[in-house]
């Protein structure tokens, strides 16, 4: 599951989650992508970080929110591996092209980081127990959940597309499916 949008104003992996769809429906591949270009379209039409309020990357854990039904959807899809795809602003944090994941209680979303960084130039930002850096977060709460998921980061300021960034987030997505060998 590639998943872009938990903040409306974060550009480039949307537009390359659509650029991605569009490279995939001309292909075969090997088992079921599911991609979530905006978890809230409202929120991205506004170019808006929030949706009520609220910081949809700290409340996957509270049932009835955007973050939170996709976990539901994963769990119930039985998805092997969930990419959050992000952009960070300069001086942000973590303000660098980076790949964050845990090594428990799904030691698989630290080898995944490793894999999409070392393919995309990307930093890697290992925690050692999901939940406790970023509690509510898309990727831990799903990690929390037994299903392996990384957090993918390109450099671009919020409300803008950086040139390169948009290929950037879309090379993270394509290392992603590569791990998987779906394509």
């Amino acid at each position: 599951m590639i998943v872009a949008g938990v903040h409306g104003n974060e550009l480039p992996s949307q537009i390359a989650a659509l650029k991605l769809a569009n490279y995939l429906k001309c292909r075969s591949i090997k088992g079921t992508v599911y991609i979530v270009p905006f978890v809230v379209p409202s929120s991205t039409a506004k170019n808006v970080r929030y949706w009520k309020g609220k910081n949809l990357n700290r409340v996957t854990n509270i049932a009835g929110t955007p973050t939170n039904k996709i976990l539901k959807l994963a769990k119930r899809l039985n998805i092997s591996v969930l990419g959050d795809f992000h952009s960070t602003k300069p001086g942000g944090d973590p303000g660098k092209m980076a790949v964050f994941s845990s090594k428990h209680p799904t030691y698989k979303s630290y080898i995944i980081a490793k894999y999409i960084s070392k393919r995309t130039g990307s930093t890697t930002l290992t925690y050692n127990l999901s939940g406790v850096e970023y509690c509510g977060a898309l990727e831990d709460t799903t990690n929390l959940a037994g299903i392996p998921a990384v957090t993918c980061e390109v450099v671009s300021p919020h409300g803008t597309v950086k040139s390169g960034s948009v290929t950037k987030s879309y090379n993270q997505m394509i290392a992603l499916l590569k791990y998987k060998k779906i394509i």
